[in-house]
């Protein structure tokens, strides 16, 4: 257990430092002893509780105590470490901020250990000789949290991560948990693989944890719980569980899934498993979103606004001279809009041997040109970085050139059955060409904005795609 303690006076700082060292179970003990050091420590160090007293000065050793430091630093860690519980130390039970702090309590069982407690909580300074009482359930609930064993092979986890998996892990009733990465790293979430077995080593659950920001992780369960709902049940995996505390800036939100699904759609690219039935299997999941949308009429710079800002775009045009972008994009299209997933690639399509898919990963769903997910995932072949076609020496400029004309485009392609399919579905559920050539183009200029794509691919793709909408 990591324990921050804000405290200015000397002796009562020695006292606390004291009785929290004769706990084993606590490994790390950071004393701030005043405003700006309590700030400088929760922006960079994990903390399982801090213990706050509000009467601090501004910088150490200075004689400006007064309670508004200590309720900046109460801010401060709700706003940089939301996740974690406070315990605030005071001199007196009428004190006229204590109601606001009330206000931000939650009663509730964060380490998963079948006990609730407060997310903020008070200790009056006059019952110190109380303080070990008060802390030894919590010192207690977080030290069992080592009962879980993790394996995660050459995976390195944060602390904040290592936290979340092993309180979800115990929440159900498991013993080990077994981690892999499924995906991650592109927009700071985490997304991956835990086999949670319990005692008897039976398997409680094969689930997909999303593992990011509490404003990232939140706003995903709500588009799962608004949008996702509305598909058949075996599309999506149901979700398991939302966790907010014990674990600093990071919250996680866990999905059931059935077992069978150990692949992702960018290894069936790679030559393993059923390219035809993976992508039919993605299309179907998702066909309740499209089916009934009638077309209507939009612009193109309405599907790229989903993907890249016009701030960013004004960047990447100047940047590598694409003069023709604003009169392409102002050329209104019909288009069959609806909801959409908006990041389908491959790492977000989970497969069975068979072919059976479900999505994860629902923080872009949201209206768009239902063409953006099939071309999504045909394109994130070539720039997303856990795809076996990244830097691969297809397609080259000749195959590009022919983008609109499968049977020249793929001429020499080593995932062949996988594209046709996927441009086959686009096909099949678009208003029309425009349309997939629109989102097609908008998935190209976005990858522009990065620094790590191939931006001669990215460009020779876009000539290919602008003359398929030019020929139409």
């Amino acid at each position: 257990m990591r324990i921050l303690v804000v405290e200015d006076d000397e002796e009562f700082a020695e006292e606390i430092e004291r009785i929290l060292k004769a706990v084993p179970a606590i490994t790390d003990i950071k004393i701030a002893r005043s405003r700006d050091s309590a700030y400088s420590i929760i922006e960079t160090d994990f903390a399982d509780l801090i213990i706050l007293d509000l009467k601090i000065p501004t910088v150490d050793a200075a004689s400006d105590e007064d309670p508004v430091h200590g309720q900046a630093v109460f801010a401060k860690s709700r706003s940089l470490a939301p996740g974690t519980p406070i315990f605030i130390l005071t001199g007196s039970p009428a004190e006229s901020f204590i109601p606001y702090m009330l206000e931000q309590q939650q009663r509730l069982d964060i380490w998963s250990s079948g006990r609730t407690f407060g997310t903020v909580d008070f200790l009056k300074k006059y019952d110190f000789d109380k303080f070990g009482e008060k802390l030894a359930p919590v010192i207690a609930s977080v030290h069992s949290l080592n009962e879980i064993e993790l394996d995660t092979g050459a995976l390195i986890l944060a602390i904040e991560v290592d936290r979340l998996i092993r309180i979800f892990s115990r929440k159900c009733g498991g013993a080990k948990c077994v981690v892999s990465l499924i995906g991650g790293g592109l927009s700071g979430a985490l997304v991956i693989r835990l086999k949670i077995t319990d005692r008897g080593g039976t398997l409680v659950h094969d689930a997909v944890a999303k593992i990011g920001s509490h404003s990232d992780v939140r706003d995903e369960c709500e588009r799962f719980d608004r949008f996702i709902s509305r598909l058949d049940p075996d599309a999506t995996p149901r979700k398991l569980a939302h966790l907010e505390y014990g674990a600093k800036a990071r919250s996680g939100v866990f999905y059931g899934l059935a077992d069978r699904f150990e692949l992702t759609a960018f290894q069936v690219a790679g030559g393993i498993g059923n390219p035809d039935r993976t992508v039919q299997g993605v299309a179907s999941a998702l066909r309740r979103w499209s089916a009934g949308v009638p077309e209507s009429r939009r612009e193109i710079c309405e599907v790229r606004r989903r993907l890249l800002s016009d701030a960013d775009l004004d960047r990447v045009v100047e940047k590598y001279g694409l003069s023709w972008v604003p009169e392409f994009e102002s050329k209104s299209i019909q288009m069959r809009w609806c909801i959409v997933h908006g990041d389908l690639h491959g790492s977000n399509v989970l497969t069975s041997s068979s072919g059976e898919s479900v999505v994860i990963d629902y923080g872009d769903v949201s209206e768009g040109p239902v063409s953006l997910d099939p071309m999504t995932l045909e394109l994130s072949l070539f720039f997303h970085p856990q795809s076996p076609l990244r830097g691969s020496n297809w397609p080259t400029s000749e195959n590009c050139a022919h983008w609109g004309d499968l049977e020249r485009y793929l001429v020499g392609c080593p995932c062949a059955a996988f594209i046709r399919e996927c441009r086959e579905w686009a096909r099949r559920v678009a208003a029309g060409r425009r349309e997939i050539a629109a989102s097609a183009y908008s998935y190209l200029i976005r990858q522009l904005k990065y620094d790590d794509t191939d931006k001669a691919l990215v460009r020779s793709l876009l000539d290919g795609v602008k003359t398929y909408f030019d020929a139409t």
